[in-house]
């Protein structure tokens, strides 16, 4: 074991540098599970916490450096009470606010030969819109689906996506677009022509405010919620 390092918020969360990888407890160090994700089995030296966003930076010293973003989730399930989202069939976690900003004009990295071709080489962004944490205990049954419901904050349903019903804590995003117009008949197929791109959601970006996520189980035509809501705030930003 190379460093071990302590939530400054929960201190039941823990995170351990391994020889073999990056390891964390929720329960004050009692069990232990490996953080996988795109992490590879490699020494894990050093780590540091950036608590403005609630990051956890790992250098490997050999394989460059690693960021699990927003770990914050995490917390929810260092409680260690009869109530934690680990003992429900399925859970959302608390998420933290998105920002909304229009993409256009923003190039992807290389464009300007500043890319591989180059010598330099850079990490993708994290995902833009909501990024939603799901914690599922038990494969639901083949006939069901497991959804997360977004409704804003009157109620209204802004959109509704599939979710992989597999056990395991896993994420997903929404990129901040309500439900895509139906096709007319005779028309293009989504995402051709008088949208605006090709292939991708055609509806318009939602209005900066106040919305909530919910997670369902969809068997035939009926949701029934799963859990508590969460609620999160949709932020404008402006690039200049």
């Amino acid at each position: 074991m190379w460093a071990v390092i302590q939530d400054h918020v929960n201190g039941n969360l823990l995170f351990a540098g391994t020889e073999f990888g990056v390891f964390t407890s929720v329960d004050g160090g009692q069990r232990w599970v490996q953080l996988k994700g795109g992490m590879p089995v490699a020494q894990a030296r050093d780590m540091t916490i950036q608590k403005r966003e609630n990051d956890l930076v790992v250098a490997t010293f050999g394989r460059g450096f690693y960021v699990l973003d927003d770990y914050s989730p995490l917390r929810e399930l260092a409680t260690l009470s009869e109530a934690s989202p680990l003992n429900d069939a399925a859970s959302l976690l608390p998420l933290r606010d998105a920002y909304i900003y229009s993409q256009t004009g923003l190039a992807p990295a290389g464009t300007a030969g500043i890319g591989p071709m180059s010598g330099n080489w850079a990490a993708p962004n994290p995902p833009y819109g909501a990024v939603f944490t799901y914690s599922v205990k038990a494969d639901l049954p083949s006939t069901d689906k497991l959804v997360l419901t977004i409704s804003d904050d009157a109620g209204k349903q802004i959109r509704r996506l599939d979710l992989d019903k597999t056990s395991g804590l896993r994420r997903i995003a929404w990129n901040l677009r309500g439900e895509a117009p139906a096709t007319p008949a005779g028309g293009p197929p989504a995402g051709f022509g008088g949208g605006g791109g090709r292939g991708g959601n055609l509806a318009a970006l939602v209005a900066p405010g106040r919305y909530r996520g919910t997670l369902g189980r969809l068997a035939g035509d009926k949701v029934t919620p799963i859990g508590p809501a969460q609620s999160f705030s949709v932020l404008p930003i402006e690039l200049k």
